[in-house]
């Protein structure tokens, strides 16, 4: 297989390009936020579900029931805020040496708020362990007896 030579172009500016110049950082690290704002929306889906039905069921609130209310609030603004960096950051262009530092501080954050919502989440899906009756007449809007 013969060895490919690298012009001086590619030997000047290598940290940018990827696949010999046909995929970018930037375009790397747009898809990259694109493809974990849609795991945001589906957790998103998923809180307002619990939301929805932890609202629906009044009828049972101990200490839990809080808990749990509290938690889906928790979540649900900690992912308000993630979001809004992932938009700075898919709309930011990280090959501009002057907005780096400032999209790798982002960047940090966001995955420390991304690392912080699992963690909320785990212990928010062991405490609203719910019953399929219950979700299911929270789901269709009837009372469950």
């Amino acid at each position: 297989m013969p060895q490919r030579v690298m012009n001086s172009l590619e030997i000047k500016d290598p940290p940018t390009t990827l696949n010999h110049g046909q995929t970018t950082f930037n375009r790397y690290a747009t898809k990259k936020t694109l493809a974990n704002s849609s795991f945001e929306l589906a957790l998103l889906v998923t809180n307002a579900v619990q939301l929805k039905t932890l609202l629906g069921n009044k009828s049972n609130q101990d200490a839990l029931w809080i808990v749990g209310l509290s938690l889906v609030c928790a979540s649900l603004f900690i992912q308000v805020i993630n979001a809004c960096i992932l938009v700075l950051l898919g709309t930011d262009d990280i090959s501009k040496e002057q907005r780096q530092h400032r999209l790798i501080s982002l960047n940090n954050f966001s995955l420390i708020l991304s690392v912080l919502l699992a963690i909320v989440n785990v212990v928010l899906n062991v405490i609203v362990a719910v019953d399929p009756k219950i979700l299911s007449a929270a789901i269709n809007g009837t009372k469950h007896d």
